[in-house]
């Protein structure tokens, strides 16, 4: 009898390999409550059903056994390297001990001794710099490259060295980390391609949001290609993030609401990317014509709704700073002289009986002032009452 229930428990095991691999997992519950689905059985079942991608059926195969047995132990410290849980994991391999013979134990204990390499080896790439102090003065500091190991390749490797039996020294595998932003991009920008100002009264509940929406929206380095988003930058216009009850334009009506005044800051903005060459991607005019900006150079916005867009065309970075201060805000935005272009604004204006249309042109001169290409940029709408 004795001899018949260990082949028979053998033979459950094989079983239970075969029915995890056809997922015929009832198939394997009918076993569950028979006296010969023991642990070593239960140990038996969680592996494969770990080795064919069920962890979570295994995991709870697992808790029915003894949690000190090395088999039951190096299963869950090899779910838990795989859940990323590094630190439970490493625990659980030393507590089966560096005096194991299992070569998995032995394999997993040395990937951690690794970690100090790491710490030594890896190095985070350093991005450069670029900024403009409030009194013009431009200061850059220089990119870095990193470097990180390769740890998917170094554990193949590893993984290989023991599977061969061959035990020899590993080149350590590194990769070079490179840095979003080079030296060489921050260098390229040199020289103002285009600003714009306007005037406020800084004693007001206005002139604060201005102060708070221009800080926000200054220092943006503008990656070739990268798009500037003004509601991005500013946030909900809320006092929260520092508003204050102003004066703003809703239905062609002047009211009071939340963050009156950012429209200003977004107007100066547009114009000086206007005049900058940037790419306008999204931009809105009041239903009435503001006092900062002639008709067909506004840009109103509203979070959540109306947003002021523009993306940076060149093979440079752009750089937007804006100056607010003394019942001003002047907006500047930064480049590689290489792309500063010889632009001015136009205005068509059409009257009709009850709105305003305005067509804004972006005119590209040459050195004689000759216009080489001619860009409509929006149609603005105003209500004359």
């Amino acid at each position: 009898l004795f001899l018949f229930l260990i082949s028979f428990s053998s033979f459950l095991k094989e079983l239970v390999k075969i029915l995890v691999k056809l997922k015929l997992f009832c198939e394997i519950d009918k076993y569950k409550t028979s006296e010969f689905f023991n642990s070593d059985v239960k140990i038996e079942c969680a592996e494969a059903l770990y080795v064919n991608g069920e962890t979570e059926q295994a995991k709870e195969l697992l808790k029915d056994c003894n949690p000190d047995d090395e088999k039951v132990l190096l299963l869950i410290g090899k779910i838990k390297f795989d859940e990323n849980k590094l630190e439970e994991a490493k625990e659980i391999f030393e507590k089966i001990g560096k005096n194991s013979q299992n070569p998995e134990v032995l394999n997993f204990l040395g990937l951690f001794e690794l970690e100090k390499i790491y710490e030594k080896v890896n190095i985070e790439a350093v991005d450069a710099t670029f900024y403009v102090e409030p009194s013009g003065e431009i200061k850059r500091s220089e990119s870095k490259e990193g470097r990180d190991v390769d740890i998917s390749k170094l554990k193949d490797d590893i993984y290989n060295m023991i599977n061969k039996k061959k035990i020899k020294d590993i080149n350590l595998p590194v990769l070079t980390l490179y840095p979003k932003t080079s030296t060489k991009q921050v260098k390229s920008i040199n020289s103002i391609l285009g600003q714009f100002s306007t005037s406020f009264n800084d004693s007001t509940s206005r002139g604060s949001n201005i102060h708070v929406a221009g800080e926000s929206t200054s220092d943006v380095l503008l990656m070739p290609g990268e798009t500037f988003s003004y509601n991005k930058k500013t946030g909900a216009r809320n006092w929260v993030n520092g508003y204050q009850s102003a004066p703003i334009i809703v239905g062609g009506r002047v009211v009071n609401g939340e963050g009156g005044g950012v429209c200003q800051v977004s107007t100066t903005i547009y114009n000086a990317a206007l005049l900058s060459g940037l790419t306008i991607d999204e931009v809105h005019n009041h239903s009435l014509p503001s006092r900062y900006a002639p008709r067909g150079r506004a840009a109103t916005v509203s979070y959540g709704y109306t947003d002021l867009k523009f993306t940076n065309p060149y093979t440079h970075p752009v750089y937007i700073k804006n100056i607010v201060g003394n019942g001003a805000i002047t907006s500047k935005i930064y480049g590689c002289s290489l792309d500063r272009e010889r632009i001015v604004i136009r205005m068509e204006e059409e009257y009709l009986k009850d709105k305003i249309t305005v067509k804004t042109y972006r005119l590209y001169l040459d050195e004689e002032n000759n216009v080489m290409r001619r860009e409509l940029v929006n149609t603005s709408i105003y209500k004359t009452h």
